[in-house]
Parts: structure tokens; C-alpha cells; sequence
């Protein structure tokens, strides 16, 4: 374990928020001290796992992305949701670029590399620290460096667009990360990254239950305004936030973090999990999350920020 500052202002100063076990794999003894920066606000973990001691919470169950959104295993509605996900993450990118060559951070098994790998006049490239993960979209042709994005060692200028989904939050460093990011970038380059928001209905409802926790996997917590603050420090202006991907399965996700810690038996909160899954619950819950959405209230915040040409 190691002890470190705010990875936004350097500060020492914080305040205890919460000590949470792993409730993703339902591991009671791995817990993780969640602290509050008290001079800017950002949310991290301190003390926390080194990044090699992170390697032990990935574990093969660890949940990830599905191989193949065509794969006949994966239930039909389940792959309905992950392609039109893929689809509405493409677009965000596609209506700030038409064409050019994006970074893929944290790419997974490629779903969205591939989604984008579709559009005319997008070439791409992704990085993932997982071997077996990287393997199984190389094996879809995509070009894919193992490691992370300092080992990559990108010469200045090289990418249009930069893409993060659900990445930022695991990395040891997000501050440097984006400074690297930037660049890497070209001026006026596109970045955009998705992650959990602290500022969330959910995240007030839930309490130490909420998904975005997902302590010890989460090394930060961000907010629109913490987030905006550190892509400002790094020469990005932010041009939207919003929640409009993403926020149902986050919204499922926390009621089974909710249902494990109050010990309902895993029959129990298998059903109610299914149940919320079927498409009538959420066709009933879409008006709740375009409102919170409009707020930026909504489980999950994208934001997107362009290179500050000087």
C-alpha cells in the first residue's frame, strides 16, 4: 500500500469519507479508505493498492466487456444494449471529428474500437494494460499496444481524437495521464471521457452502496466540477458534460451493491436484477434518467473537451 497527495492540487490535507469492501466480487476483507481533498474536493483512495498490487483485483471473474457483441451466448437483449452503446459513443465522437485517427484508452476486448473502425475515414488504435483482453481484439484486427499510454511512448501530434470510457477513475496518475494526453493530441483535438459521478442522485441514494465506489478498482471519484477543474489544468476546454450513456446498468449495478450489503440471498438478487433488466423496466425508467440527465444528476458523466490551440 501507499500513501499519496490529491492528484489535482498536491494538498495533504483531506478528510475521511468512507472504508468499503470489494462489493463487485463480495470480498469482506479487501477494504479501501475513500478521502475528500479538503482545498479542491477531489475524491480518492488513501492509502491504496500500488499498481502492482492492483493485479489482484482483476481477477478472471472480474466483470469486462463481452468478446463479440455477436456471440449467440450473450442473451439477445443484453447484446441489443451493448450495440447501441457502442453506437451513441461513436456519435459523440463522430459529431465533434468526421475523420481522422483516434486513441483508444483502456480498449478492452475493442467493442468501441471496432464500432469506430465502421466509419468512414477513422483510423484507430487502442491501448490495454490486459494481455488476454488485448489479445481477444487483436483477434478482430485491430491494432492494439499492451501497456499503458506512457509505455506507448506516442510521438507529439499523433491522434485527432482521444477516447477514455470508464478508465480514467483506475489510473494511479489521471493528472499525468491527461497531461500525456494532450500531448499526444493534435490542436484542437477531441477528448472524451466517461466516468462515474459523484454528484449523482444515485450516489446520494446509495451511500457506500453506490457502483462509482467500486472500491478498491476505483482509485479516484470525480464530479462535473473536479473533473472540468483538472482537464482545465491540463490545457483542455470542456465543451459538454452529460449523462446520457451509460446511466441504466451503472443505476442496476448499485442496486446490487445495495441488495448484497443488506444480505439478500443471491437467488433473490438474481431475480430483481433480471427484472430490471427486462425491456419494460427500462422503457419505464427512461423518463427519470433523461430528466436527471438534463441536470447532470445521472449516474455516469461524458464529458467532452478539445487541445486549447494557443
Amino acid at each position: 500500500m501507499e500513501t499519496v497527495n490529491c492528484n489535482y492540487c498536491n494538498a495533504e490535507n483531506s478528510v475521511h469519507i468512507f472504508t468499503l469492501p470489494d462489493s463487485l466480487l463480495e470480498r469482506e476483507d479487501i477494504l479501501t479508505d475513500f478521502v475528500r481533498c479538503q482545498t479542491c474536493g477531489l475524491i480518492y483512495q488513501n492509502p491504496r493498492p500500488s499498481l502492482d498490487e492492483m493485479q489482484e483485483h482483476y481477477p478472471p471473474e472480474y466483470d469486462s466487456y463481452p468478446e463479440d457483441l455477436t456471440d449467440k451466448k450473450i442473451p439477445w437483449l443484453l447484446r441489443k444494449a451493448y450495440a447501441y452503446g457502442v453506437t451513441k459513443r461513436v456519435r459523440v465522437v463522430t459529431r465533434r471529428k468526421k475523420s481522422g485517427k483516434l486513441l483508444d484508452i483502456g480498449c478492452a476486448t475493442g467493442t468501441f474500437l471496432l464500432g469506430m473502425k465502421k466509419q468512414a475515414g477513422w483510423e484507430t488504435m487502442g491501448i490495454e494494460i490486459s494481455p488476454h483482453a488485448a489479445a481477444i481484439a487483436r483477434k478482430h484486427h485491430l491494432d492494439v499496444f499492451t501497456g499503458t499510454l506512457e509505455d506507448a511512448n506516442f510521438p507529439a501530434a499523433e491522434f485527432d481524437a482521444v477516447t477514455l470510457w470508464d478508465v480514467l477513475e483506475h489510473l494511479h496518475d489521471p493528472a499525468g495521464s491527461l497531461r500525456e494526453i494532450h500531448r499526444v493530441l493534435k490542436p484542437g483535438g477531441v477528448i472524451v471521457i466517461r466516468v462515474p459521478n459523484v454528484a449523482s442522485w444515485d450516489a446520494s441514494w446509495f451511500g457506500a452502496a453506490w457502483a462509482g465506489w467500486d472500491a478498491p478498482r476505483h482509485l479516484y471519484v470525480f464530479s462535473p466540477n473536479t473533473l472540468e477543474k483538472m482537464l482545465a489544468a491540463s490545457g483542455f476546454q470542456v465543451e459538454d458534460i452529460n449523462c446520457s450513456i451509460g446511466s441504466y446498468p451503472t443505476f442496476v449495478l448499485s442496486v446490487r451493491f445495495w441488495l448484497y450489503r443488506k444480505g439478500v440471498a443471491p437467488e433473490k438478487r438474481d431475480k430483481i436484477i433480471k427484472f430490471l433488466y427486462h425491456p419494460f423496466s427500462r422503457i419505464l425508467s427512461a423518463p427519470l434518467f433523461y430528466l436527471l440527465g438534463l441536470q447532470a444528476r445521472g449516474p455516469l458523466i461524458t464529458v467532452t473537451a478539445v487541445k486549447k490551440v494557443n
